[in-house]
């Protein structure tokens, strides 16, 4: 059981006591009363003292707690740091590689670029003769066209008016 509830059980005990104790009294109600009060200030008196106690305890168990707290942080940030060491260590050690694989993958792609710029200067003459071809086709005059066939139909002279006899 729990110490609260050995409180709550202790002191619903004290007062179930009590209460028959008051109804079965064979004394006067002064010496009653006397004994309850003094009974009363001895439950006050040890619920003092379980205060006391449980906060003392409150206190040692949050200074604990914060110690363990503390100390599981410490050992946290060391891990942290040791592995952060441990990481920087092996980038240095990878570094040289790493360096040297930049330095041949700048090799690989300057000789293929280079290989690249071979082709296209392999491939401009025959660029040039093909542009020249169909420049010197474009330039070329467009035929004329051909004469238009003369029409059979027969073209009439306009009529002449008749000449007016000569006067003498």
């Amino acid at each position: 059981m729990s110490k609260s509830g050995s409180l709550s059980t202790f002191i619903l005990g004290g007062l179930v006591g009590a209460a028959i104790g008051v109804l079965f009294a064979p004394r006067p109600g002064y010496e009653t009363r006397e004994i309850l009060v003094d009974r009363a200030l001895d439950y006050w008196d040890s619920a003092d003292e379980y205060y006391a106690e449980a906060s003392d305890r409150a206190v040692e168990l949050y200074a604990t707690s914060r110690d363990v707290a503390l100390d599981a942080t410490e050992q946290v940030r060391a891990k942290i740091e040791t592995a952060r060491a441990r990481l920087l260590e092996e980038v240095e050690a990878q570094r040289p590689a790493v360096e040297a694989a930049v330095k041949a993958g700048i090799a690989d792609v300057t000789a293929k670029g280079a290989a690249v710029i071979g082709k296209i200067a392999e491939s401009v003459p025959a660029v040039e003769a093909e542009v020249a071809e169909k420049v010197a086709v474009a330039e070329k005059p467009a035929p004329k066209p051909a004469p238009k066939p003369a029409t059979t139909a027969k073209k009439t002279a306009p009529k002449k008016a008749p000449a007016k006899p000569a006067s003498s």
